[in-house]
């Protein structure tokens, strides 16, 4: 028997398949997601009690609409057959690949893979199928032609290939220095809203998906009991209460009603929110109530809004008293006059987080967070790496370019001045994002023409800093380009990139 299949069974024992939670399945969805290479939260896993209730598990959930692979739990004794067909129907519905597993009574181990249906055949269908059968051993495997609507049979697949244990994706660990690091892995485990600041292109996204990964994996290194998601948006000047907590929408049907925002639905699915770009929102105007709750002193909610205009039903947000959101919660009120009266509450579990990311160098060109917001967040910062680190970086990321050794070397001189240019100066200052898509445009430029790196690199720059350039005060421009001018960066090629800037401006 595999020891797989004996994993798998482990994950799914003592678990209450009826009972409502978001999060019941993560740890089989978080093993899987290693096991076959696919990306955190792609996995979806449903427990379908009835064939007639595919439909309804497989597709409604946001969480099942964006999962790369669905997983159908049969409970023993349903009519099996009757869930093929209904997985049928949901592939054709969604060519989303789905792999139905059996509970079967009295057998060990317990649960076990019985059919795999792939819908959308290419590449990635064979590829999934491959890692599948490899992982998981032999099981039926059936195409179902989306465009037609009928099964076109057993999908071709490269035997060699499911004979082999698949080779997990692995992800570059994001070059920082440890104590940025540590204390982000610190404010995680003991607060509920923490906030990274630091220039554009230091990683700052980055680093809050590494966390991701690592709690998945083992969420006791962050003083957890689950895996989590997350859930990303990027905040925009135009933003109201209504985008971020909820407020009133008109529906298909002409009526107004309460519409959660991005938090209430981050803690209904009980995923983490990471909140890009945040000062680009006027979170001090619009926080609202969010500002009491953050505090998590209590278990007390706050009311954010009404089920509908008139409608004495209050939309409350509060606290569980679990590691996991609770699902939304309606309490009936008090019996007499005041029967009417009802609450509608979203808990967030104690292990929920709201993450931040703050533009530190637009920090004077969009909103800033005002003294009683920023006390409610764990403020990391996270500077740009040293000019030292930086080239270590640049060297990594830049060994594949199909350059000359002369010409790589050349580069990587040119490049790591430039960003030590930039990084003298807190005005620009920036991470290495950007510096590192430069030999990417000059490699290319080499490959078709005869012209020199130095102006193929001024070119690069101009389209990549090019729109930042322009927003400069003449004063930080004119510093910057004295410094730029020296022949061991731009040269006399800055001259041009500088009269290029009026026509971005």
């Amino acid at each position: 028997m595999s020891d797989i299949l004996i994993e798998i069974d482990h994950l799914l024992a003592g678990i209450n398949h009826p009972a409502p939670s978001a999060t019941k399945y993560r740890r089989l969805e978080s093993r899987l997601s290693e096991l076959i290479g696919l990306g955190a939260g792609k996995i979806y896993t449903g427990y379908v009690s009835k064939a007639g209730n595919m439909t309804v598990r497989m597709t409604q959930s946001s969480r099942a609409q964006q999962a790369d692979l669905l997983i159908a739990l049969i409970p023993y004794p349903q009519e099996y057959e009757a869930s093929v067909e209904a997985a049928r129907n949901v592939v054709r519905r969604t060519g989303q690949p789905l792999l139905l597993m059996e509970q079967r009574e009295g057998e060990s181990p317990a649960w076990a893979p019985r059919h795999l249906l792939i819908g959308q055949p290419g590449p990635e269908a064979e590829r999934l199928t491959n890692v599948l059968l490899s992982t998981l051993g032999g099981l039926p495997v059936e195409g179902i032609s989306v465009a037609r609507g009928d099964a076109f049979g057993t999908l071709p697949f490269d035997e060699a290939a499911a004979q082999t244990t698949p080779t997990p994706r692995l992800v570059p660990v994001l070059k920082i220095d440890e104590r940025t690091r540590r204390m982000l892995k610190n404010a995680i485990a003991s607060h509920k809203a923490i906030m990274l600041v630091g220039p554009p292109g230091t990683g700052k996204s980055s680093l809050i998906w590494e966390v991701i990964r690592e709690v998945q994996a083992d969420p006791s290194a962050y003083g957890m009991e689950v895996p989590h998601e997350l859930m990303t948006v990027t905040a925009d000047e135009s933003w109201t209460v209504r985008e971020l907590i909820g407020g009133d929408t008109i529906d298909s049907k002409g009526s107004i009603h309460f519409a959660p925002g991005y938090v209430l639905q981050a803690i209904q699915e009980d995923k983490w929110l990471l909140i890009d770009e945040a000062n680009r929102a006027d979170m001090d105007r619009i926080f609202g109530g969010l500002l009491t709750w953050l505090t998590g002193d209590s278990m007390e909610s706050v009311t954010v809004g009404r089920a509908a205009p008139g409608d004495p039903t209050e939309i409350r947000l509060g606290w569980a008293d679990t590691p996991v959101s609770a699902p939304m919660t309606e309490d009936e009120g008090m019996p007499g006059a005041a029967a009417q009266l009802r609450t509608i509450e979203y808990k967030a579990g104690q292990e929920w987080r709201l993450i931040g990311t703050y533009n530190s160098l637009d920090a004077q060109r969009v909103f800033r967070f005002g003294l009683a917001l920023g006390r409610r967040f764990a403020q990391i910062p996270v500077a740009p790496p040293e000019p030292i680190l930086f080239r270590e970086i640049f060297v990594e990321r830049s060994s594949n370019l199909p350059l000359l050794q002369e010409q790589l070397s050349d580069l990587a001189d040119r490049v790591s001045r430039i960003y030590e240019i930039h990084y003298s100066s807190p005005d620009t200052a920036m991470g290495p994002a950007l510096f590192l898509s430069l030999p990417q445009s000059v490699t290319a430029g080499l490959k078709d023409s005869d012209v020199a790196l130095g102006a193929l690199l001024a070119e690069a720059y101009l389209i990549c800093f090019g729109p930042w350039l322009a927003r400069l005060d003449d004063p930080t421009l004119d510093e910057l380009g004295d410094k730029l001018s020296d022949q061991d960066a731009l040269g006399a090629e800055w001259n041009w990139v500088n009269q290029q800037l009026q026509h971005i401006r």
